[in-house]
């Protein structure tokens, strides 16, 4: 793009919008002898070169004018935004994975489930005709009348991470505020001690507790799969009564479950299984610890009275990644005629879609709440940006673009993790 340089010294300063594609749309190429024009002819100059650092990973080299508040305010806005840019990307590079597990156990082709991550589309591609595929099969064994039973999964913020990042943002957490800082949800983390709430245990680690996923071992109650022993409810249609049961067992398991369980599972769960309290908790520990807690985790957001707004839009972007979801409670249930096509898709689906609806559900809208903020700061950040110089328009710029990009990738790889589950489940068509 050309521009003559008189129709930019020319330009008010006032029209120096942020967004303007005259300042950041012109290839990454700035205007020769920039660096040595003076005040806002310089300004106006250096913004027009763009900023591939936001894409480079080269915002800890940036310099900018306004003074070390000014610039540290500048680049952990950029921080911020990069990393939900990088981390987006990196989910629907999962989501893909996901959607293509559950078409390659279908019988798709490679073809068909081959797309690269890209503002969402390469989601949308796979996980949409997967949704078909699913759909297709749901329909083709309408008999087995299938049932899929969904807990949405608990995502939590690590607390360490936010506390180092406020610390480092000049923002420190005020001592004794920590319990207060977690809003809607719960702090829980490692109890050395005694556990007086309930204590969790991570998914596919031995389960003496409540499962509400997929149950390897014994089941006590809403059990609906193979049983390997004694079968107390209903097998394959006929009342059991404790009787062994060759077949598909639906009410509880003595040995060998293996299906869904949403009573009391002792053996192995898919999901995260709930213990009740005790003297001591090898999972994570909820509602209180007779000793400090390690390694907290909030369920909600860990938002700290008294922190700096901008430190705190910065470093839940920037502690995003560290994040984790607990998998969701995925129970799939066949009623009535299921033959071996049925039993198939039973299978596929409890292998992945635990998977997929954990991005639907958890991390996707988890990074969704973190780029609404990032979105919000981007546009109080004009003052900042304009004290920091040319660079630094160009830069934020270019970051709450990226950002609004990132919001829009986000609602696409939810809507493709969602036609999956809603095809399984018989609430949605394929694709659609």
């Amino acid at each position: 793009m050309s521009v003559n340089r008189w129709k930019l010294f020319a330009m008010p300063v006032a029209l120096l919008g942020l967004a303007s594609p005259l300042l950041v749309n012109c290839g990454g190429k700035g205007i020769p002898g920039a660096d040595s024009l003076p005040g806002p002819a310089g300004d106006l100059a250096s913004a027009a070169g763009g900023c591939e650092e936001l894409k480079n990973g080269g915002i800890a080299n940036l310099k900018f004018d306004g003074g070390a508040e000014v610039e540290g305010k500048v680049k952990g806005f950029l921080e911020a935004a990069a990393s939900l840019d990088k981390l987006t990307a990196d989910m629907e590079a999962s989501l893909i994975a996901s959607c293509g597990k559950l078409g390659k156990d279908l019988g798709m082709s490679e073809a068909d489930l081959k797309a690269e991550p890209g503002g969402g589309k390469g989601a949308e591609k796979v996980c949409n005709a997967v949704s078909a595929k699913v759909n297709a099969a749901v329909k083709a064994n309408a008999e087995a009348k299938l049932t899929v039973q969904i807990e949405p999964p608990k995502c939590y913020a690590d607390i360490s991470a936010m506390q180092k990042c406020l610390g480092d943002c000049g923002s420190p957490v005020q001592p004794g505020k920590l319990e207060a800082s977690c809003e809607g949800g719960e702090i829980s983390g490692k109890c050395d001690a005694e556990c007086k709430g309930k204590c969790s245990v991570e998914a596919g680690a031995a389960c003496s507790g409540t499962c509400n996923a997929s149950c390897s071992g014994k089941c006590d109650a809403g059990f609906k799969g193979t049983c390997g022993g004694k079968c107390d409810g209903k097998c394959d249609g006929k009342d059991s009564k404790g009787a062994a049961c060759a077949g598909t067992c639906d009410g509880k398991c003595d040995a060998k479950a293996e299906g869904s369980c949403s009573g009391t599972c002792d053996g192995s769960c898919s999901g995260s299984c709930e213990l009740k309290a005790g003297a001591k908790c090898s999972g994570s520990c909820s509602g209180g610890c007779s000793a400090e807690i390690k390694e907290p985790k909030c369920s909600g957001e860990f938002k700290p009275p008294s922190v700096d707004p901008s430190c705190q839009v910065q470093c839940t972007a920037k502690t995003a990644g560290s994040a984790k979801c607990d998998p969701p409670g995925v129970r799939i249930v066949a009623n009535g005629k299921v033959n071996a096509d049925a039993q198939k898709l039973v299978a596929a689906l409890q292998a992945s879609l635990p998977a997929i609806v954990k991005i639907q559900l958890g991390t996707a809208k988890k990074l969704q709440a973190a780029v609404g903020g990032v979105i919000s700061a981007g546009a109080e950040m004009n003052g900042a940006a304009t004290k920091a110089g040319g660079k630094a328009i160009a830069c934020v710029a270019t970051a709450v673009e990226a950002s609004a990009n990132v919001k829009a990738s986000l609602d696409v790889n939810i809507q493709a993790s969602a036609s999956v589950s809603g095809s399984a489940s018989g609430s949605a068509k394929g694709g659609t």
